[in-house]
């Protein structure tokens, strides 16, 4: 119980703004387990995989470091006996986590045995953060890399019995899980998946994207746009950019990333930049390096070229407008580092790329769709009735959904749950059975895992 009291007062939080940051904690990379059958006789699909995979932020990364060898050991599971009954214990201690937001994902690998044998498996695969500086041995694991098996939780876990009509091996295949630890192997152990481990960011270190530079890419694309539809294709890029230095702001945008319009003053002496529509009475015949669209007009306190509107003044003829335009886009070159034709010539880019992008978009919906067709046909040995609500709502479900669906659907209507090859199926699990782990102990014997042959005495 807390002995004094403190209570929150009315005032609003303030919140800071955190670099995540710390020196004693490494990030490292996990391969967790590879799909299908593997040596320790379980076997694992990619649906159920992408099911347990949402048990993973969080789990512990745990080890035994041993002081003898200078290495971590197994799992750590200790069997003692203590007033006639036999206990189960654990050595291991946590040296890291997954993090909550850590990243998933699948990755094929090519495995190489000591006789140089190459098999190439799909592994689940995460992030995870180990504080190295809270313990030094966990270092290893970054600096060399560690084998490592996973621990799922006894009382979650669902599964079957079933023999490979091919192989004749007998395994247990896991319908569902939840992953109670990951842990770190020594050199001496060998692990379930024999690929599994902990190591130093390898494959995720070419996840980093720099979201801010991909934000303002996009914030300016759209701000182009929008300030292209506004003003018919073009820009008055210079009057702009000299009310806002005038202003003492750097920014050609808002802060809600529309176009603002600057309050315009007119002052003597400074020529006003403005757009014509076509040439004005008396001037030279555009350069062809100006902006499309029109010949950037020079006039005098505000007025307008031609005899119609406005006074009658011109620009000096000592300044000619062409001059002035010229030391114009090199103030803006050196300033800004653009022109109003590269403005322009970035407009059009951007036009075409959203085009393209569309016509991408378009083009992987058709192949999606196709796929999703192909999907559905393949379950041939059910009826149209029976794919009905699939085949409606295919643009809501992705592939692995439909397929999901579609499987679920055939067994229902053809395996009977009341036996399985012959043999009556079992529940695996209960709250008083150790944690079920995964890999081989070298020091044991007999013919079949330890985890086979305690899943076959539950079922006696």
């Amino acid at each position: 119980m807390i002995q004094n009291r403190s209570v929150a007062t009315i005032d609003a939080p303030e919140f800071i703004n955190v670099t995540p940051y710390n020196p004693l904690i490494s990030q490292c990379e996990i391969k967790v387990f590879y799909l299908g059958e593997n040596r320790n006789h379980s076997y694992i699909t990619k649906d159920v995989a992408i099911q347990m995979a949402n048990s993973l932020p969080g789990t512990p990364i745990v080890g035994a470091w041993r002081e003898d060898i200078e290495d971590f050991g197994d799992h750590g599971h200790v069997i003692t006996l203590e007033d006639g009954e036999v206990k189960f214990a654990c050595k291991t201690r946590p040296y890291g986590f997954v993090a909550p937001d850590a990243q998933v994902w699948f990755q094929k690998f090519k495995d190489t045995d000591e006789f140089g044998n190459e098999v190439e498996r799909e592994y689940l695969m995460t992030t995870g953060y180990l504080w190295t500086g809270q313990y030094e041995e966990a270092m290893k694991a970054i600096k060399e890399g560690q084998a490592q098996s996973m621990e799922l939780d006894e009382s979650s876990l669902d599964g079957r019995w079933a023999t490979n009509s091919k192989s004749g091996m007998e395994f247990f295949i896991i319908n569902d899980a939840v992953f109670s630890k990951l842990c770190i192997l020594g050199d001496n152990v060998e692990p379930c998946f024999e690929g599994a481990s902990v190591t130093k960011p390898e494959v995720s270190k070419n996840f980093t994207v720099d979201k801010e530079f991909g934000y303002t890419l996009y914030t300016m694309m759209k701000e182009l746009k929008d300030a292209l539809s506004q003003n018919g294709g073009r820009l008055n890029m210079l009057n702009n950019i000299k009310e806002y230095e005038a202003d003492g702001d750097d920014s050609l945008f808002g802060e809600n990333g529309e176009e603002t319009e600057p309050e315009t003053t007119e002052t003597e002496g400074d020529p006003e930049v403005t757009e014509t529509e076509g040439e004005s009475e008396g001037s030279e015949e555009p350069e062809e390096d100006a902006p499309a669209g029109g010949l950037l007009g020079l006039t005098n306190n505000g007025g307008e070229g031609g005899d119609e509107g406005g006074d009658d003044s011109k620009p000096d003829d000592s300044e000619p407008a062409e001059e002035i335009i010229d030391d114009e886009e090199s103030n803006l070159r050196q300033r800004y580092g653009f022109t109003v034709e590269d403005y322009n010539n970035l407009a059009a880019q951007v036009e075409s790329m959203q085009a393209e992008l569309e016509e991408l978009r378009n083009f992987k919906h058709e192949i999606i769709n196709q796929r999703k067709d192909a999907l559905i046909n393949r379950y041939h040995m059910l009826s149209l009735e029976d794919k009905k609500d699939i085949i409606q709502h295919k643009e809501e479900y992705t592939l692995e959904e439909i397929e999901a669906k579609l499987a679920i659907l055939y067994v229902e209507k053809n395996v009977n749950f009341d036996t399985l090859d012959g043999k009556e199926e079992i529940e695996v699990g209960n709250e008083n059975d150790p944690i079920l782990t995964f890999s081989l102990e070298t020091e044991t014997t007999e013919a079949v895992p330890a985890f086979v042959e305690a899943l076959r005495l539950n079922r006696k």
